[in-house]
Parts: structure tokens; C-alpha cells; sequence
């Protein structure tokens, strides 16, 4: 169960891209640059954090038929409605991505090495993949959070602070150091181009005086103040450039987010008529 992705879901669309197959295979996160780490929390499931992806290895239970007809399918299952409901349909859609992590011969070896042992042991490839190829049901058939793919762990933590009002979603620094680390580089750069500003605007205040009067240095003196203004103008462009580079791309983003959540929104009075299926 993802029980904060869920209440996310509605907003997840600001987080990643709205298309439930949009899950790289276990080699496509290889190519990435991403390294496969391990979890058991199930709310961490293909959220990436810069070159580490978070995969829950698959439950054997949820390979056997006699489990999910006994506790998921069944009317007389020991789990009551409406949980009944919402855990068969995070198991769907948790099983689901499975089909998309693992799409070659490649990706199940990956799988099943010892190191990361994703899927259980004794499963053979032909089988697992008849097995979970029948998996691909339709959004409606699970769980919101399995309506998206992968998610980025940045974007979650910043959202969860304006929609859930919590301070992460999941917390990465451990400690005050790795905290303040990542602010480092950021006020660095605002130190250094102020500190090129005040530097320009003292030059040219130096030099007035000396240019002002009739000195063996005037010459040199107008060449140090057109360089000071030619580097405060510099300064000035080189942060409107990354101002509108980052506004751009947030742009960009916004609008195809916007884009595709207009697109995927059913049609006002229409049904959606797509077939269900089960797995």
C-alpha cells in the first residue's frame, strides 16, 4: 500500500510524466547510469534519486494463485472491503510494473542474480514472462500511485512539503553536513557575482578621479572603467541567462504535464469504454 502517493495522485502529474509504461527495464536503468538499490518499502518502489533507483523485489506470495484467490479475490477473503479492494489493486499495479522491468532475457538475469534477487528463486524465464505479460491491466484495474511510472524522489519531497504538508516524503541526508552540502555551490555563486560586482563598481568610483583630471594614467584609467562596466554588464547577462534558461525549462515541463494531463482527461459526459482485464 502507498497511502501517500495515493493522496499525491491527483498532483503527481507536476512529479512525472503521466504514463503508467513510463518504466525504464532493469538494463534500461543500467544505461541510466542508475544503480539498482534494494528496498522493502513498498511507497520507494521505482522512485529514482540521482544515479540510484529504489526497486521492491517481488513477493513470492504474490506469484501464487491460492493467495490471491483466498485473500484478494475471493468475497469471503478475511480482509474486509474497501481494503480488500485497495490491496488487490496495489498488487495489480505493483505486479504490473514488473512487466515493464522485466522485458528481455537480460532483464530477468539481472533479476535473479544474487546480489539484487528480485524475483524469487526456481522461476524459469519462459514461465515468468507468460506469467507477467498477463499482468498489463488497465489503470482502472489499480491502484492511483501505479497510474505513473517512476518517480523522482526531488520533486516528491518538495511537493509532499505544499500538498501533504510534511517535511519529506522520503528524508536522504542523515546528517547536518550532507544537509547543508547541497547549499554550498548555489551560495558560492551568489557570493562570487556580487563579490565581481562590487569589485566593478569600486573600480569605477577608483578611477573617477583620475579620469576626471588631467594624470599620465587617464588612459589606463578609462580602459579600467570600461572593463568594469563591460564586467557588471557580463555579470548582469550571464544571470539573466540562467534565470530565463531555468524558467524555460520549467516552462517546458509545466506545459507538457499540462498537455498530457488535458489529453488523458476523459472526454466531459463520456465513458470511458476501455476493456478490463485481469491477471
Amino acid at each position: 500500500m502507498t497511502s501517500d502517493l495515493n493522496k499525491l495522485a491527483p498532483h503527481l502529474w507536476l512529479v512525472a510524466k503521466q504514463d503508467s509504461e513510463h518504466i525504464a527495464s532493469l538494463t534500461g536503468q543500467s544505461v541510466r547510469g542508475r544503480k539498482i538499490t534494494i528496498t522493502e518499502d513498498p511507497k520507494l518502489h521505482l522512485v529514482w534519486f540521482y544515479d540510484r533507483v529504489f526497486i521492491k523485489p517481488l513477493p513470492e506470495y504474490l506469484l501464487s494463485h491460492a493467495f490471491w484467490e483466498h485473500y484478494l479475490v475471493s468475497a469471503h477473503s478475511p480482509i474486509k472491503e474497501p481494503t480488500r479492494k485497495e490491496l488487490a489493486e496495489a498488487a495489480r499495479g505493483f505486479l504490473r510494473s514488473y512487466a515493464h522491468l522485466v522485458q528481455h532475457k537480460s532483464d530477468f538475469v539481472l533479476a535473479t542474480e544474487e546480489k539484487t534477487r528480485l524475483i524469487p528463486e526456481g522461476i524459469a524465464f519462459p514461465d515468468f514472462i507468460d506469467f507477467i505479460v498477463r499482468c498489463k491491466v488497465s489503470d482502472e484495474l489499480v491502484s492511483p500511485r501505479y497510474q505513473f511510472g517512476e518517480l523522482r524522489l526531488t520533486r516528491l519531497n518538495f511537493w509532499v512539503k505544499i500538498f501533504l504538508f510534511k517535511a519529506h516524503y522520503h528524508k536522504v541526508e542523515w546528517q547536518y553536513g550532507a544537509y547543508f552540502a547541497r547549499f554550498y555551490a548555489p551560495i558560492l555563486f551568489v557570493f562570487a557575482m556580487f563579490s565581481l560586482l562590487l569589485s566593478a563598481m569600486q573600480v569605477i568610483l577608483a578611477v573617477e578621479t583620475i579620469v576626471t583630471s588631467d594624470n599620465s594614467w587617464l588612459t589606463f584609467a578609462k580602459v579600467s572603467r570600461g572593463f568594469s562596466v563591460f564586467t557588471m554588464f557580463f555579470i548582469v547577462c550571464v544571470i539573466a541567462f540562467l534565470l530565463l534558461t531555468l524558467t524555460a525549462l520549467f516552462a517546458r515541463e509545466l506545459i507538457y504535464a499540462l498537455n498530457d494531463l488535458y489529453r488523458k482527461r476523459p472526454p466531459r459526459g463520456g465513458k470511458d469504454d476501455r476493456e478490463n482485464t485481469g491477471c
